[in-house]
């Protein structure tokens, strides 16, 4: 009944769009706060889970043992990575709707990924790197971090694969070290020739539920 249907809604005369309305904003921070779990896809080269990654780069059960499993990616320029187990899938990316009055700016909005509804953060953002119109609409791949009602799909501009990091190759942070991701940095570590920043998944995670709350 608003500016997309009939535009028979009496709050029309005061808002003129349904995109300046309270009630409108109000409903997109329900679904917001109700979106559902995300589940697991059956086709391999849509979705993959945190273990077929780690199956597809030949880590097995020893390995994990020997070192920490993550997954390399970039957002923007930087290259960073996150614990094989805080991902429950990595997806091919999604057209991504804006909710009206968004909390952040690094709230994109929601994708549907096979069909529910996931929050949908910038990394570049929240880091401080790139616009949001960029973030999604580069996206190569969605990484879905969490699992269940707290899942949350970030995109990012490529997936470079598994790894297993040893704790010897972990770095300190430099003093001067200019990142712009460098407060949700851990580590670093080398891979093919490119300095990788370790994001602290549970700081991470922080983060986003307070531009989200």
């Amino acid at each position: 009944i608003g500016t997309g249907g009939d535009r028979s809604c009496p709050e029309l005369a005061t808002h003129v769009r349904c995109r300046n309305c309270p009630v409108y904003a109000q409903a997109a921070v329900t679904v917001l706060d109700s979106l559902a779990a995300s589940s697991m896809a059956d086709g391999e080269d849509v979705a993959l889970t945190a273990v077929d990654l780690e199956n597809r780069a030949g880590i097995d059960e020893a390995d994990r043992r020997a070192g920490r499993s993550v997954v390399i990616f970039r957002v923007g320029e930087e290259w960073l990575a996150l614990p094989t187990a805080v991902l429950g899938e990595i997806t091919a990316p999604a057209p991504v709707h804006s909710l009206p009055h968004r909390r952040h700016a690094a709230l994109l909005g929601v994708a549907a990924v096979r069909g529910t509804l996931l929050t949908c953060v910038s990394l570049g953002v929240l880091f401080g790197t790139s616009a949001g119109d960029d973030a999604s609409q580069r996206a190569a791949r969605f990484l879905i971090l969490g699992h269940g009602r707290d899942a949350i799909a970030l995109p990012v501009a490529e997936v470079a694969g598994v790894e297993r990091v040893m704790a010897s190759a972990l770095l300190p942070l430099p003093a001067t070290l200019a990142r712009a991701s460098a407060r949700y940095t851990q580590a670093l570590f080398e891979h093919d020739a490119r300095s990788i920043g370790l994001l602290d998944a549970d700081l991470l995670r922080q983060a986003l539920a307070r531009r989200l709350s």
